[in-house]
């Protein structure tokens, strides 16, 4: 009896990690097309605190989503799977943790310390600051390496189990490569390359809403 609970709570999980997957998804596209520009005069906007508390929103909703994908094919994906996703989970955690002091911590020190809040607000543009900014410059670059390494090997971990839509680890695999493009592209226009990843969450999302058990009766992360 605790067994078939546990079976139907690790099935809850995996759909509920899906639907999460699907949200972040939809987020992540669309908050490209009104997130207000990274500069001094947006801090203390009605847009920018929705903007900071969206992205706060699909990190929440990517990590959880991200675990599900994982668990679902675990057993398939094995250690590529596991290196995978703690390095792309990483990137939302950083991704989690900066869009709080965005929305929360920024906007109280405009007056006070507007030269550091600038500085914040530029580090994605690559500008450089007049005042010490401590880890947040090194942040910012080692941010950009987990996206594109986790998100290329969870994509080819999970193209390769063939457990979730292969087409749709390829395009999450994809996605997370076409990221580079970013040294050439313009700030903000670089953010049209989160589209395709956006897309990758809610394939894979839709299809553990829709997944099946295994034949044994039980899901992926079940021995």
């Amino acid at each position: 009896m605790k067994k078939n609970n546990w079976d139907a709570t690790a099935e809850s999980f995996i759909k509920f990690a899906g639907l999460c997957a699907i949200l972040a998804g939809l987020l992540y596209i669309s908050i490209q097309f009104f997130h207000p520009a990274d500069q001094l005069s947006s801090v203390n906007t009605n847009l920018w605190m929705i903007a900071a508390v969206i992205t706060i929103s699909f990190s929440l909703f990517s990590l959880i989503g991200i675990l599900g994908i994982y668990l679902k094919q675990a057993e398939e994906t094995r250690w590529l799977g596991l290196i995978g996703w703690v390095t792309f989970s990483l990137f939302w955690f950083i991704s989690l943790n900066f869009s709080f002091i965005e929305a929360f911590v920024l906007p109280l020190l405009t007056h006070d310390a507007p030269r550091f809040v600038e500085g914040i607000t530029g580090i994605f543009g690559g500008l450089q600051s007049e005042v010490n900014l401590g880890i947040f410059p090194i942040l910012a670059p080692i941010a950009g390496i987990l996206y594109t390494v986790g998100g290329l090997i969870f994509g080819i971990a999970t193209f390769r189990a063939g457990v979730l839509p292969p087409m749709a680890g390829a395009l999450l695999a994809s996605s997370a490569v076409i990221t580079l493009a970013a040294a050439v592209i313009p700030h903000p226009f670089d953010r049209l390359l989160a589209i395709p990843m956006g897309i990758a969450f809610i394939w894979l999302g839709t299809a553990l809403c829709y997944s099946r058990k295994r034949n044994n009766g039980k899901p992926s992360l079940i021995q």
